[in-house]
């Protein structure tokens, strides 16, 4: 592994080492994967300086240097050194190759990049830390991924690796051509505190992207009850709870159940409520609640309570509407700038993403129009009045490491 660590006095002169182009310089550990990401795509040498100086533990976290070793691992000739406190990464990027790997996540706790409505920050799970870099990286492989990712697929208040297959893998298939479609299969759950999860997820590889010009009604809702090492009668309290929150939205409700046992349910026990909403339009929103990790601090969650949470967060979603879920915006805009020099046009909830990182990168800019002042909606029935209608023209990014058969 090409991790170096190096002392302050040479970690200055390191980027000279590197003919590429212009190099980037960050501050701060926000948006670490977009970073690396987009350095990668974009073949820029990326300096990132003062990460959690200011903190009892300065420097970067183990999770971020796993995320590291990953993209080492599906590259080739990527150079990554960090200086002996941590608090600065040099990031050198390679070629793309993808192709096969098993990688343990590990269960550490982390966070996502997108803020998602008044939260602060959305913490995501272990195994969507990082599908979500992978999925951005992998239509432009050498060698289409196929990666074995074991750690915690679920945990309360998470991104859960069911909300990354429910409504990014659609996102995915509006863009890429391909005659394969991403899978992500979860053939083991892993809950809060000890894991045990294993997610196999596989993607296939194109030359380039193609432009989207895209609501519609909802018109059925789905979900999953999950359950691992506790009773079955909990996940019919979770339905029976959900079923009457969304009773009065919408009638085509239907909920199986997950059950895991042994080594498919991972290490620890638990049980959570999935649900997504899909749209004439084909547009799915999700909502997720947990229960409480084992041998966290107060009292557990009631099964009607997960229910109840699960509906609510859908019902926000939907709400908050557009033509992609708010967790799957970062996919979005970055597929809008790489695809063909065509317009493409999305319908975006309230923004959540730093797409002005794109700018810094690739030279791209959006044009941005506030949906309310096109569409006039004085009872909201078409949900929240801060969408926003996002066009550009995409830089026509093509996929070089891709075999021309």
């Amino acid at each position: 592994l090409r991790i170096l660590t190096v002392g302050w006095e040479s970690f200055s002169s390191l980027s000279s080492e590197y003919p590429q182009r212009a190099e980037l310089h960050f501050s701060g550990c926000s948006f670490f994967r977009q970073r690396l990401v987009y350095s990668l795509l974009s073949g820029r040498l990326v300096i990132i300086r003062d990460i959690r100086k200011h903190e009892n533990e300065p420097g970067i976290r183990e999770f971020e240097v796993k995320l590291l070793v990953l993209l080492e691992k599906v590259t080739n000739g990527t150079r990554i050194r960090i200086n002996e406190t941590g608090t600065e990464v040099l990031f050198s990027p390679g070629m793309v190759m993808g192709g096969s790997l098993d990688f343990d996540c590990g269960t550490d706790r982390f966070f996502s990049w997108f803020r998602k409505q008044k939260m602060s920050h959305l913490i995501t799970s272990f195994s969507s830390y990082y599908v979500e870099p992978l999925l951005m990286l992998a239509p432009f492989c050498k060698y289409p991924l196929k990666v074995e990712l074991r750690g915690v697929t679920n945990s309360p208040g998470e991104l859960s690796i069911d909300a990354i297959r429910a409504t990014w893998l659609p996102v995915f298939n509006k863009f890429v051509r391909a005659f394969e479609s991403p899978e992500i299969k979860i053939v083991a759950r892993g809950y809060k505190p000890d894991g045990g999860g294993c997610v196999l997820f596989t993607a296939p590889i194109t030359r380039t992207l193609r432009p989207v010009q895209s609501m519609g009604k909802v018109c059925k809702i789905r979900g999953i009850a999950l359950i691992a090492k506790v009773s079955p009668s909990i996940a019919h309290r979770m339905i029976d709870a959900a079923k009457k929150a969304l009773r009065n939205y919408v009638a085509d409700v239907y909920i199986t159940i997950d059950q895991r046992k042994g080594a498919a349910g991972g290490s620890s026990p638990g049980f959570g409520l999935f649900l997504t909403a899909e749209t004439t339009e084909g547009i799915v929103y999700h909502g997720n609640a947990l229960s409480k990790p084992k041998g966290e601090q107060g009292n557990q969650a009631l099964p009607e309570d997960v229910g109840h949470g699960a509906a609510c967060q859908l019902l926000d979603q939907i709400y908050a509407g557009g033509c992609v879920d708010i967790t799957a915006q970062a996919l979005a805009v970055t597929f809008m700038a790489l695809c063909e020099k065509d317009v493409s046009t999305y319908l975006f909830g309230p923004l959540s993403v730093c797409w002005f990182l794109l700018k810094s990168f690739f030279e791209i800019k959006f044009k941005i129009e506030e949906w309310n002042k096109q569409c006039v909606d004085n009872k909201q029935r078409l949900g929240s009045n801060e969408k926003a209608l996002l066009t550009c023209i995409g830089i026509g990014y093509s996929n070089l490491n891709k075999t021309v058969l």
